[in-house]
């Protein structure tokens, strides 16, 4: 693809290149100026997700926004890469390749683990790691295995991600999905999802995506996290509880625990005001 393969509505279009890294074309944006920050958008989403926040930063950050592998408009990782780790290193070598050494960074949902990972093993030493409604814990010891698996055989069903993509052409799924999240959807925000779920590689690769998450390793990690953590959580969010980064808070000595109220799971996209402050405070 090339950036002109894009929707001509896609949010920051004129920021998007595509880049060949070990096998992954990689569908990154780079707007603005001074210190690099990485910005982790979270299961399903893309790069996309970050706009409301670039309007807000991009005189003050280099900002970085990559669609990860298998979602939005990048290519899929290799079936054995298809883990927190593998998202991670692919993520080093992006950055790698594009001679980019941030200073901070900020996951939202799953990228605020795959920032976390990153930090933990050494792979990139930011100042800070903001995370925007983390999904660090499970759904349970019992729960999780099942859920895992249930992903898996779903992820195998090409049948399936067509059908899922047929289905998300029409406005209202959409919507109701976004609702259901605790957020209050734009008009953009529902052009933009509806046209990610109306992609079969992107629903495959959210799937397979949810079918290799596995949080034990991480978990046990966690309290040895010495870069200092910025945990925001919005009091609406309906997908991932506020009191998972409320106990993560608990024994993780460096962080710092945010909440703000009104906003659901997609709060950054919502209202990125309070979300710039508290990164602009980070630096």
């Amino acid at each position: 693809m090339t950036p002109e393969d894009l929707p001509k509505f896609w949010p920051n279009r004129a920021y998007s290149q595509f880049i060949n890294v070990e096998g992954v074309d990689w569908h990154v944006q780079i707007r603005g100026t001074g210190p690099a920050l990485l910005m982790i958008h979270g299961t399903g989403a893309s790069s996309h997700s970050w706009n409301s926040l670039a309007e807000s930063l991009a005189d003050r950050f280099t900002l970085v926004m990559p669609d990860l592998p298998g979602q939005g408009f990048s290519s899929a990782l290799p079936e054995g890469e298809i883990c927190i780790a593998g998202f991670a290193n692919r993520l080093q070598g992006l950055l790698a390749a594009l001679g980019i050494r941030p200073k901070l960074l900020v996951g939202h949902s799953a990228g605020a683990v795959i920032a976390t990972h990153l930090t933990l093993h050494a792979q990139l030493a930011p100042a800070a790691v903001i995370s925007i409604n983390g999904a660090f814990l499970p759904f349970g010891s019992g729960a999780a295995p099942v859920f895992n698996r249930l992903a898996q055989w779903l992820s195998k069903s090409r049948l399936l991600a067509y059908i899922t993509a047929a289905h998300g052409m029409f406005n209202r799924p959409v919507r109701n999905m976004l609702i259901e999240t605790g957020s209050n959807p734009s008009a953009q925000m529902m052009q933009c999802y509806r046209e990610l779920i109306s992609r079969p590689d992107h629903i495959t690769g959210t799937l397979k995506m949810m079918a290799g998450w596995d949080l034990g390793d991480q978990r046990q990690r966690l309290p040895g996290l010495r870069t200092p953590l910025h945990l925001i959580t919005c009091a609406n969010d309906r997908t991932v509880s506020p009191w998972q980064s409320e106990r993560l808070s608990e024994f993780v000595a460096c962080s710092k625990l945010y909440n703000i109220p009104d906003l659901g799971h997609l709060g950054h996209e919502e209202d990125p005001t309070p979300f710039a402050n508290i990164i602009q405070a980070a630096l």
